[in-house]
Parts: C-alpha cells; sequence; structure tokens
C-alpha cells in the first residue's frame, strides 16, 4: 500500500485538482486477484477518481494478492515494503515543496483525506506480521501525519461534530482556491460545455421547478407519520417507526429485487438477457465511504461481465432505511448503474467501442442515468399501487412488498425520498458552481440553502462539503446536470412516438464516452426513423 491524499498546489509532480487521486494497482496471482483488483478499480473511477498506468505516476499504489504459496508472500513483502518507502519519500517530497498560502477550506479536505488514509494504512498495519513490513508502514503512517500537520488548520478535526465544524468556518472561512481552475476543471474533467455561471442557473432552475412539490410532499408525509412538517423531521421519524434493522436490509432486497426487475425490464428499461448482478454487504472497512449502497462493474471486457450491488447495513453509515428508501436505491444501483454497465458490456441496444468500456472519469454519465431511473420508476410504482397498471409481474411485484409495508406506503414513502434526494443534488449543482467559483462561502451557501428549501444546515454541508469536495471540482453537478438532458431527450424521444424502454435501453448500452459524445449519441438516436 503506497501513499496517496489529495493535495494542493503541485504535489507529486502532477498538475491536478486537489481532492483528485490517481492509483496504481498491481496484481499476482490467481483469477480472483485480478478479478478483485478491477473491481477496486471501478470503485476508484467510480468516485471521480483515475488510474495510473505507472507506480510512479500514482498518489496511491495498491497491491492485490495472497499468501497461499510462501514464495509469493515473501516477494509480495517486498514490493510491499518499496511501496511503502516510495509514499513516505514522496510524502514528504510534496511536502517540503509546498509554497504559498493554502485556503482554509482545502486545509480541511486535505485533513479529511489524510484521516481517512490514516485509518486505511492503520488496517494494513494491524494486519501484517512480517517486521520490516510493519516498519515501512508506520514510517508512511508517521509521513502521513507530518503531512497533514503541513496543512494544519487549526480547531479543524475530522471527527468533530458539524456545530463545532460550522462555528469554525464561521471563523476563520471555507475558501477552496479554486476560482482559476473551476472552469477547467468542469471542461476537462467531466467534459462541460458550460461555463460556472450556466451550470449554477441550471441547478436554480430546477430546484425552483421541482420546490413547490416537495414541500407538497413533506406536509403529507408529515401528517401521516404525526411529525413536525420539515423534511427532516420526516425522515427521522421513517427512520424511527418503518426503518429496517441491519438484519432486514439484504432479506428485503433478495425478496424485493427479482419482481422489481421484472417490473423495469417491461415498463421503464430494456435488460439484456445475460443480466447478472450479485447483492453483496458492503465490508466494514468500506462502509464509512459507502453511506447506502454503490454499484461497480466486474469483467466488463470478458464474455462473462457481471455487476456488483453493495448495499450497507453498518448503522453508523446506513441508520435504518424504510423500505422505500431501500427500493429507493435499488432501482438507483441496480436498475440505474448495473444495467447501464451490464447493457454496454454485452452490447445489447448498441455497440460501444473499446474506449467508452473503459472506466474514466466519463463514468459520471451513469450517475445521470441512475439519477434519472428513480424519476422514471416512480409513476410505474404509483400506478401499480393504485390498481391502475395490472397483470403477473405487476402483481407479484406487489405481493414481494405485503409484509414490508404494502406498495401503497411505500410507494409514498419511495415519492418522497426521490423528492428530497433531487433537491438535495439539485443543491449540489449550486453549490458546487458557487463555492468553487469564489462566488459565495461555504457558509453563505448553507445559509441561503436552509432558507430556501428548509433542510437543515448540517444536511447541507455534509451532501456537498466532505461528500463530493474531496473528490473534486465539478462531480456533485454531474448527477443532475446530466439527469436532466437525459429527461429533456427522453421527452423528445417520446413526442417522436419512441418508447421510454427503448430510449433507456439504448442509452444504457453505449458505455461511458465523455459526456458531450454521450449526449449526441442519444440525441442521434432520438431523431433517427
Amino acid at each position: 500500500m503506497g501513499a496517496g491524499t489529495p493535495q494542493p498546489g503541485k504535489a507529486f509532480r502532477r498538475p491536478a485538482f486537489p481532492g483528485v487521486v490517481k492509483v496504481y494497482f498491481e496484481a499476482y496471482g490467481c483469477t480472483q486477484n485480478y478479478g478483485e483488483a478491477r473491481l477496486m478499480q471501478e470503485a476508484i473511477v467510480s468516485r471521480g477518481h483515475g488510474i495510473a498506468a505507472r507506480p510512479e505516476d500514482a498518489d496511491a499504489n495498491v497491491l492485490v494478492t495472497c499468501t497461499v504459496i510462501e514464495t509469493t508472500e515473501r516477494k509480495m513483502l517486498g514490493r510491499m515494503r518499496a511501496l511503502a518507502a516510495d509514499g513516505r519519500k514522496a510524502l514528504d517530497a510534496s511536502r517540503k515543496r509546498a509554497r504559498g498560502p493554502t485556503a482554509p477550506g482545502m486545509r480541511a479536505l486535505v485533513q479529511l483525506a489524510c484521516n481517512g488514509l490514516n485509518e486505511i494504512l492503520t488496517v494494513v498495519e494491524s494486519e501484517l506480521r512480517d517486521p520490516e513490513a510493519r516498519a515501512e508502514i508506520e514510517a508512511l503512517i508517521a509521513a502521513n501525519r507530518r503531512y497533514a500537520k503541513a496543512f494544519d488548520l487549526p480547531g479543524f478535526s475530522p471527527e468533530g461534530t458539524f456545530d463545532e465544524t460550522y462555528a469554525l468556518f464561521k471563523r476563520v472561512g471555507c475558501g477552496l482556491g479554486r476560482s482559476r481552475s473551476y472552469a477547467r476543471a468542469l471542461r476537462d474533467f467531466w467534459d462541460y460545455t458550460q461555463e460556472p455561471g450556466q451550470v449554477e442557473a441550471a441547478g436554480l432552475r430546477m430546484m425552483r421547478r421541482e420546490l413547490p412539490h416537495f414541500k407538497a410532499l413533506i406536509e403529507r408525509i408529515a401528517n401521516e407519520l404525526h411529525c413536525e412538517p420539515t423534511a427532516e423531521a420526516a425522515t427521522k421519524a421513517l427512520k424511527e417507526k418503518r426503518g429496517l434493522r441491519p438484519n432486514q436490509i439484504l432479506p428485503f432486497l433478495h425478496e424485493v429485487r427479482e419482481p422489481a426487475q421484472r417490473v423495469a425490464d417491461r415498463h421503464v428499461v430494456a435488460i439484456n438477457p445475460a443480466y447478472a448482478t450479485e447483492i453483496i454487504e458492503t465490508p466494514p472497512y468500506l462502509a464509512n465511504s459507502t453511506p447506502s449502497g454503490a454499484a461497480f462493474a466486474l469483467d466488463t471486457l470478458t464474455d462473462h461481465s457481471r455487476e456488483i450491488f453493495l448495499a450497507t447495513t453498518d448503522e453508523r453509515s446506513a441508520s435504518r432505511p424504510c423500505p422505500g428508501e431501500l427500493l429507493n436505491l435499488l432501482v438507483h444501483e441496480e436498475y440505474g448503474h448495473c444495467v447501464h454497465g451490464s447493457n454496454s458490456a454485452n452490447k445489447f441496444a448498441a455497440s460501444p467501442d473499446l474506449l467508452s468500456l473503459i472506466g474514466s472519469t466519463f463514468v459520471c454519465v451513469s450517475e445521470g442515468i441512475a439519477f434519472q431511473r428513480e424519476l422514471e420508476f416512480l409513476p410505474v410504482l404509483q400506478e401499480i399501487a393504485a390498481g391502475k397498471l395490472s397483470g403477473t409481474d405487476e402483481d407479484t411485484f406487489a405481493t414481494s412488498l405485503e409484509r414490508w409495508g404494502g406498495i401503497g406506503r411505500v410507494a409514498r414513502e419511495y415519492e418522497f425520498l426521490a423528492a428530497l434526494w433531487r433537491i438535495v443534488r439539485f443543491l449540489r449543482v449550486i453549490g458546487d458552481a458557487r463555492i468553487n467559483s469564489g462566488k459565495q462561502d461555504l457558509v453563505h451557501f448553507i445559509e441561503w440553502a436552509h432558507r430556501t428549501t428548509g433542510l437543515e444546515r448540517a444536511t447541507v454541508y455534509y451532501q456537498l462539503f466532505p461528500a463530493h469536495q474531496i473528490i473534486g471540482p465539478g462531480y456533485a453537478s454531474t448527477y443532475a446536470i446530466i439527469g436532466e438532458r437525459i429527461r429533456e431527450l427522453q421527452q423528445d424521444a417520446l413526442k417522436r412516438g419512441k418508447s421510454l424502454r427503448d430510449f433507456n435501453a439504448y442509452a444504457s448500452s453505449i458505455g461511458w464516452p465523455p459526456k458531450s459524445v454521450f449526449e449526441a449519441k442519444l440525441e442521434a438516436w432520438v431523431r433517427s426513423d
């Protein structure tokens, strides 16, 4: 395990935007090790980071192996020692090269990133039995701590409460120092043609369009739950009164997923016959970075591709989700991301080229698909609940939800939570544009968002700042910006007599090309005869 952390300026000799990490993977041994390395690569790319071609170009080096054979174990321990030593030297060198003041917001992000890296290295160190390897990892941990200290923000703690963090930012500010690089990040990382002001304006339009409906849904769900008519009170009541225990989450998903898949395939998106997805409980070491769930592709370039759907059960990250929340997660991750990966790998409704199947930051187009999928599934769910849409598949789906509160109640939960997350993602667009361009600092944006939407300040903070700014500027906006363009093209396709199911099948079969290429392909399909 080598060194890696988001770094300000020109650390690690590459002109990266702070918060984005390049990772180099080495796999040895059996095919399972190579498969797990591929899964890890997909996970890294899906979070906006990059894959390095050489260890010297990386911020972090990951060694994937096993210790069945003693000679292999000795070789891997030697390699681990060498990578740890290289990482320690790189961290110390970049720390010494740092010049000039660093914005307080960037210092906070460095502390968060270094804290996360320290947790990983501590786990590695605790599992090692070789004294020389342990010594190198301990030295790397010390170098990581020196790096964090070099960008210290007095009073800030990664484990601090929101109130403590917010009070500090009010005193010292929370600038990121990205105003000069933000427009370039939008263009070069995420393939945006829009300028920062246009991105902000798009977020405002989407939020203003849907905010009145969201507030009406708050009133309705609050009456049903007998709680205060606020989004925070409603979500708290849902968890307290209807939330599932950790040992109920996987059973719910396993019971509902096959009936839901048949309904999604029939009404929302055509799914290829070779579709294969496994639901796996999120392992403890990923729970902090995967608060609800995630989806990854495995063996994409082979003839036996499959998808992985991670479902988090750890209450520290996934606190008692209600059935409607889990159904929303299932639709987003599996019928959004996983179907996208499987349809593309199997060239179901299109023939993506090789570059469109290789992970990069352009995988963000999948965020738009999954974001829009939540909305597409809602009217189908509501019509089944109302008895307006029936059949063998629809009835089986409704039956699968009976012991979880019934389809009517689950549909109301789903509608409220889908609307809530849409507002949150619109705020990410607006906030990302404002705080990265320097138009508004984080504190003033949080106060504006709280007044405008009624969402708690802590919710806005956690959804915008540590959750997405640590990945890098621009990523927070990809869900809604790309999803909205998909929605516009869908409407155009429907007016031209094409079906939603066919449109989504094609959109989910063209891989992960750059955003502009993805949209051009969809536009051409919509206009084709």
